[in-house]
Parts: structure tokens; sequence; C-alpha cells
């Protein structure tokens, strides 16, 4: 079991690490600053799970899901951040390439929680799925804001 466990570690890690490309490359496409900002935004909080994601070990999942839960960073969408919004087709176009790929991550790590027998393990990608919800839940904000 412990080697399922490092495979599905390794696996958050190859999608996290798919999450970064994907935020770098939006973010290179975004023409407007404010939503090359947010996307850059999300993807510095993935380069960190990767961070911790590549130091865990069973006794440090605890560690990792609390960090997880409690530091990263706050995207605020307020109505400033709005009207600095120029290319509107462009950035829902952009936030619902970023909707598919959350949904597709937050289904994997409900998989692998219900999945697992170590309860730490458990924990831990329950604390994933519902970062990933988070996330989700500011880009559907934005891009409803946006519509």
């Amino acid at each position: 079991m412990i080697a399922a466990l490092r495979g599905a570690i390794t696996e958050a890690l190859k999608r996290e690490e798919e999450n970064v490309k994907m935020f770098e490359r939006l973010a290179g496409e975004a023409k407007d600053a404010k939503l090359k900002e947010f996307l850059t935004t999300l993807g510095d909080d993935s380069k960190k799970d990767i961070d911790m994601l590549k130091h865990l070990n069973l006794h440090s999942i605890m560690k990792f899901g609390l960090r997880l839960k409690f530091k990263t960073p706050q995207i605020e969408i307020d109505e400033e951040f709005l009207r600095q919004v120029k290319d509107l087709q462009g950035a829902k176009d952009i936030l619902k390439l970023v909707l598919d790929q959350l949904n597709t991550n937050i289904e994997y790590y409900d998989h692998v929680a219900e999945h697992t027998i170590f309860p730490e393990a458990k924990r831990m990608f329950r604390i994933l799925s519902d970062k990933e919800l988070e996330d989700k839940s500011k880009v559907k904000a934005f891009l409803d804001m946006i519509a």
C-alpha cells in the first residue's frame, strides 16, 4: 500500500506540474494584465504544492495538509480588477480551460482519497481536492463576473 501511496503522490506531482505549465502558457497567451496576474498567482500556488509534494513522506502528510489548507495565497476579484480586464472573450476562453483542468483534478483527488487505506493520505487528498474546489470557485466567480 505504501507503493500505491507513492504512486498517487507521484501522479499528484505530475498533475501539479501540468497545472503550472498550463497556467504559465495561458498567462503568456492572456492579453489582459489582470488575467495574466490571476493565472500567474494560480501557477505560483501550484509551484508551492509541487515543492511540498516533493518533500513528502508518511510522517509529513499531516503537516503538508495543514500547510496547504492555511498557507495558500488568496486572489481577490473585485470591481477594480474587473474594470482592468479588456479582452473579455479571450478571458472567458482561458478560464473555461482552467475550469476543465480543475474539474479533472478534483475527480482524481476524490478518487484517490476514496480508495486509499491510510487515513493521513486520505486527509491529504481530500485537502488537495478542497483546495482545487476553492480555486474552481474563484475561477467561476471571475467567469460569472465578466459574462
